[in-house]
């Protein structure tokens, strides 16, 4: 039987370990509003300040706040930016980024699915779970987002693709079968150094690229046995030179839902990332604000836990300008104001055990 409690969280962190602590699904089939909050093109300008400009725009808090940790200059604790987070009272969301450049559409060399696996990067992988240990701030951990596309260098394309007489198991797609057992490998490390205040997040793109049967999401997930979460990626046009149609929110999820489940039945979902342009000549943002929140409330495919929007502009090479901040235009923030004011959405995290750390609000805890 499951007790309800609510606790005002005291000033001091998280010590002792009694139990995992885990960002649990919320109560009464609510719904967490988490974001990106235009941390910068390089996804890792994190400052207090840009959390809580976000929360003062929609006027309401929010759960997580996710960041990338690129892995440009090696693999490092990014201490700074979650206790910058940590500060606004929001769930530090890292994006474990193993990158050592900005470039798309190629194998990464340097940080490839395969050395990890092999333990190349394993003293660097220790003392990040060791460093975490000692902060004991609770965090939602996502590795290599998007590995069923064909930008990033950890793209099941880029390590194996299709075949399976290059790696482990003959029946298996050597591409996500990498890639499941780097993820794995790096749980592996933090469950041997203890560190139990982290929520592992599994994040695919609902559409993959290339559509190919051995690109499956499913193919490239770690199992239950690793995972809390599982969510993907989706946007509608995010370039005005995109074509606008078959991007609804709710013709996307219609037609990719089973990929979802495909990949487990056993744990909440989230969109983790979603969003489009503004600006666009043959379609209007604010309307698909509001197809995507009419079909995150009210769907026959998918209860969703969490819903993590996608806010920031930037320029393109071509000149043209992708504004999927939630403020580009004021009717665009007026829409998506309106939608997440609704009572089905809540900036109150449950978690799986007591957490004693500086949150600036009251907080209700599971305790099984």
């Amino acid at each position: 039987m499951k007790r309800f409690f609510f606790i005002l969280i005291p000033l001091f962190l998280f010590s002792g370990d009694p139990s995992d602590i885990k960002l649990l699904p919320p109560a009464n089939h609510q719904i967490y509003l988490g974001a990106f909050p235009d941390f910068g093109g390089s996804e890792d300008e994190v400052t207090t300040g840009k959390v809580r400009d976000f929360e003062a725009l929609t006027g309401r808090g929010i759960v997580w706040a996710c960041f990338s940790n690129n892995w440009y200059n090696g693999i490092r604790y990014p201490r700074e930016h979650i206790h910058a987070i940590h500060q606004a009272g929001v769930i530090p969301m890292v994006r474990l980024m193993p990158r050592s450049s900005d470039r798309q559409g190629e194998a990464e060399k340097t940080f490839s699915l395969q050395r990890i696996i092999d333990g190349d990067f394993d003293r660097d992988l220790h003392r990040w779970a060791q460093d975490a240990k000692q902060d004991g701030i609770p965090l939602l951990i996502d590795f290599a987002v998007e590995a069923n596309g064909d930008w990033f260098g950890w793209s099941g394309i880029f390590n194996g693709g299709a075949d399976t007489g290059g790696y482990g198991e003959l029946d298996y797609p050597d591409g996500p079968e990498r890639y499941r057992d780097a993820y794995r490998h790096i749980i592996d490390i933090f469950n041997a150094e203890g560190v139990h205040h982290v929520t592992w997040a599994f994040h695919f793109n609902l559409d993959s690229s290339p559509q190919e049967d051995w690109n499956q999401p499913k193919y490239y997930y770690p199992g239950d046995a690793y995972i809390d979460w599982i969510g993907f990626s989706l946007y509608g046009a995010q370039k005005v030179t995109e074509e606008w149609e078959g991007l609804a929110f709710s013709t996307q999820l219609a037609e990719h839902y089973r990929q979802i489940y495909a990949v487990s039945q056993n744990k909440p979902v989230a969109v983790f990332e979603f969003g489009v342009t503004d600006g666009h000549p043959d379609g209007n943002k604010s309307v698909w604000w509001r197809d995507a929140f009419e079909t995150i409330l009210d769907n026959p495919y998918v209860s969703f836990g969490a819903v993590s929007p996608w806010h920031e502009n930037w320029e393109n090479e071509d000149g043209t300008f992708s504004l999927l901040r939630i403020d580009s235009s004021p009717s665009s923030l007026a829409v998506f104001n309106n939608w997440v004011a609704y009572p089905n959405f809540t900036d109150t995290p449950y978690f799986s055990a007591v957490y004693y750390g500086f949150f600036p609000a009251v907080y209700q805890l599971i305790l099984q």
